[in-house]
């Protein structure tokens, strides 16, 4: 039977399968540590954002494809090998339904995991990492979590879910442009990074131009060095919050 405590650290997704669907190229990370954890997806085909200086200079149809990314996070409950994922927050909005898996091991010790309310199968190896810390925060609006081995880290941000995204993804991919949405769905960020000294480059990102790029700032508090729609760049003191990011 598969527990809490096994589904502790870090796992990277190697494929999932479902009828008439397998990806075996998404990149896909999940950080667990105690009943919290964070999760990016980053499609393997992104538009090229090389010589932008910020992402409104993407056609619709580009960012349409950015927002095949996903990144959500919040804490988990597992009975009888079943998780399930609460999102606190969700890159988004408001999940369809709830994310609920059947745990198991196949012959090799990788994590196998079975969709109860939709029909697919995860494989997912586990990374070698330290002991990770885990650090509920919030910068004004947005909340969420910093889970941290020390080396490499994940940062989910986010406002409380509303709504969700599907009819705004499904007009830019026909050409149409919701300034207002866009810059308010950039606001959140979903980043995986390593650091360097005091620095945190972001390694993966919601927001592509965050990639190669300081993400956060570790001394006396974390500083989130926010990238909006526009290209401006805020520099965002994380502050720690004494409850998980549902608050």
């Amino acid at each position: 039977m598969t527990g809490q405590a096994a589904l502790q650290g870090h796992w990277r997704r190697e494929w999932i399968r479902a009828p008439g669907f397998e990806d075996h190229s998404t990149q896909v990370h999940w950080l667990q540590a105690g009943d919290l954890f964070a999760d990016l997806r980053i499609p393997a085909e992104r538009p090229d954002v090389r010589g932008l200086s910020a992402l409104s200079e993407l056609p619709a149809r580009d960012l349409s494809r950015l927002l095949e990314a996903e990144g959500f996070a919040g804490h988990t409950t597992v009975q009888d090998g079943r998780c399930t994922w609460h999102r606190h927050i969700n890159w988004h909005g408001v999940p369809p339904q709830a994310d609920i898996g059947q745990m198991s091991w196949d012959a090799d010790g990788a994590l196998i995991e079975d969709g109860v309310l939709s029909e697919y199968r995860e494989l997912w190896r586990r990374e070698e990492m330290p002991v990770p810390q885990v650090h509920p925060v919030r910068a004004g609006a947005q909340t969420g979590l910093l889970i941290d081995s020390g080396s490499l880290f994940v940062l989910a941000m986010g406002p409380a879910p509303a709504g969700d995204t599907t009819a705004f993804r499904a007009a830019l991919a026909a050409g149409e442009r919701d300034e207002a949405a866009l810059h308010a769905q950039f606001e959140s960020e979903y980043l995986l990074g390593h650091w360097d000294g005091r620095f945190g480059i972001a390694a993966l990102s919601t927001n592509p131009l965050h990639e190669g790029h300081v993400a956060l700032e570790r001394g006396d508090e974390f500083t989130w060095h926010a990238l909006a729609f526009d290209g401006r760049e805020t520099a965002r003191s994380l502050d720690p919050v004494q409850v998980p990011v549902d608050a």
